[in-house]
């Protein structure tokens, strides 16, 4: 590993004060709905998009809706119309990873970042008003991460942040990149080391990458969630060669999994950030982990496919052509194309049932109910049978879903954040 020149700064933090705090403004002044969290991008570090959260879909209805002054600005525009040498229409984007504000939701709070307006912003869920925001120097586009009182989050700035999540209160920030001059980027001036795989926790250890260019260096960090140190176990700074990290990582007990846009994703051992290789497919930065350890990622090249691996052999299992999104449960796969949505049993891949869908952009799952984001609505589904149950009407078309505590957020590329609640 290169010798790093690494910039840290920390605030000190106020301790039992701060922490009544955050508990008196993650509870909006007032009692916590029943239900389960979303506390980070698509609820957990497998980026299951699955809710244990048990809901009745036909009480939820538009309780507000936050729109922002400026609509998303992704890093990467959208895929060309055809590929005129292989006579290919229909190209699927490897890079949507920003296309709208993605939210984490804990309590009574909800939380997101904003590539248009370099911030993390925190609303009251109960109401949709604005409590605190935070300024970087970049944008943020991946969904921060909630954990025990904190909120952590990465900018195209080249900077991982730790705040106060009550008060949005700097508590810590890392880069390990150089103080290298800013580059021209989508009419801004960034890090040449932007923060685009957002901040991952896990057993008390913050992870994330940083870099853009093929040409230069990345680096892959685990630092001390608490701290922002790069001192103690399993914190690392890795200087890696030829990667481009973008998307939200993945994490099993051993590894890491970091999508790339055009390439497959790469996988790292966990504990000191090696190089274990790539998986097997193509590129996109779609992907899950299942409950029984196989890695889904995607859509491919061209007009698209899902593959799946052996997440700790990397072994190539299967392909599911045409799938846009998955989602994955001890006995189904759930797999979303521009036309339709499917159940799948795991073992033999017969299809279990198939429903006619116009909402081809990603999937939830809350409890039984299977939540599908399309142009101006987003559709629920019956899990068991996939009968469609409501339509719910929004701004724009919808690429980001959570569900936490009885409220369904769906953001659009619009820049609008639309919350359903009973």
């Amino acid at each position: 590993m290169k010798s790093l020149k690494l910039k840290r700064y920390t605030v000190p933090f106020a301790g039992l004060a701060t922490v009544i705090l955050v508990s008196l403004m993650l509870s909006s002044c007032g009692s916590i709905p029943d239900g389960e969290d979303w506390p980070t991008f698509r609820h957990d570090t497998q980026r299951s998009g699955v809710s244990s959260e048990s809901i009745d879909v036909t009480s939820l209805s538009e309780s507000w809706a936050y729109h922002s002054p400026a609509a998303p600005n992704p890093a990467w525009s959208g895929p060309a119309k055809w590929d005129a040498y292989a006579k290919v229409n229909g190209l699927r984007s490897m890079r949507d990873y920003d296309s709208v504000f993605h939210v984490a939701s804990v309590g009574n709070s909800m939380f997101f970042g904003s590539s248009a307006e370099n911030t993390v912003t925190c609303i009251d869920a109960r109401n949709g008003d604005e409590r605190w925001v935070y300024f970087t120097d970049g944008p943020v586009r991946i969904a921060p991460t909630y954990s025990d009182g904190r909120l952590y989050f990465g900018s195209d700035d080249g900077f991982a942040y730790c705040l106060d999540a009550g008060t949005g209160e700097l508590i810590w920030k890392f880069s390990p990149s150089p103080e290298e001059p800013l580059i021209p980027n989508n009419g801004a001036f960034i890090s040449q080391w932007p923060v685009r795989t957002g901040v991952m926790l896990t057993d008390g250890t913050a992870y994330f990458g940083a870099g853009m260019l093929p040409w230069k260096n990345s680096y892959l960090c685990a630092v001390d969630a608490k701290t922002g140190s790069t001192e103690g176990e399993n914190c690392f700074t890795e200087m890696l060669d030829i990667m481009t990290l973008e998307g939200a990582m993945l994490a099993s007990d051993s590894r890491l999994y970091v999508t790339q846009g055009r390439v497959p994703p790469a996988v790292f051992d966990r504990s000191n950030g090696d190089f274990l290789g790539q998986l097997p497919g193509g590129g996109g930065v779609f992907a899950l982990i299942t409950p029984d350890s196989r890695i889904m990622h995607g859509p491919g090249n061209k007009t698209g496919w899902i593959t799946e691996s052996d997440s700790e052999s990397r072994e190539r299992i299967a392909q599911y052509p045409l799938g846009n999104a998955m989602l994955a449960t001890e006995d189904r796969y759930y797999i979303l194309t521009d036309t339709s949505l499917s159940a799948v049993d795991p073992e033999t891949r017969d299809k279990l049932w198939t429903s006619r869908s116009n909402h081809p952009f990603t999937i939830i799952m809350a409890g039984n109910i299977i939540f599908a984001g399309g142009d101006k609505s987003v559709a629920a589904y019956n899990a068991d049978d996939g009968s469609l149950l409501k339509t719910f009407d929004v701004d724009g078309r919808a690429h980001g879903l959570a569900f936490s505590r009885g409220r369904l957020y769906v953001s659009t590329d619009t820049g609008s954040i639309h919350c359903f609640s009973r």
